[in-house]
């Protein structure tokens, strides 16, 4: 008597849908974490984008737009002469009071205009206040 030790067709495709599900289960809840949660992190990944695309002028000898947009709740980035992209604000939302429409740095990383931009995180609101000159700015919160 012969006895065959493979996988049936039914065992085979009952594996592959296990494995499948513990692969998706893993990869949906790591990319929600990719958006960190709280207030200062929110801040602290603004702010970071900011200093990358102020980093990024001085680099390529290149002005860099960034043209706040606070109905579409993004930022409009222009690099030189190529295509503009497009990066989301959300979870924060961009208020429409903000009297900054745009950062233009220039190839040496200044900007010539200053202004508020004001923010709100769930129930919390506050404000990038921009100096002018040297790209500085600072993190003001309001009570």
């Amino acid at each position: 008597m012969h006895r065959n030790h493979a996988f049936t067709l039914i065992e085979t495709m009952l594996v592959l849908s296990i494995i499948s599900t513990v692969i998706f289960l893993t990869v949906v809840q790591h990319s929600n974490n990719n958006q960190p949660s709280d207030l200062d992190a929110q801040i602290t990944l603004l702010t970071s984008r900011i200093d990358f695309y102020q980093s990024l002028a001085i680099k390529k000898e290149q002005p860099v737009l960034l043209l706040f947009r606070p109905y579409h709740n993004d930022i409009k980035v222009k690099i030189g002469d190529n295509a503009p992209t497009y990066v989301s604000l959300k979870p924060l939302i961009l208020s429409h009071r903000s009297n900054l429409d745009y950062l233009n740095f220039s190839s040496n990383g200044k900007i010539s205009k200053f202004g508020t931009l004001f923010f709100s995180y769930k129930q919390t609101n506050f404000s990038l206040i921009f100096h002018i000159e040297q790209g500085r700015y600072r993190v003001s919160f309001e009570k």
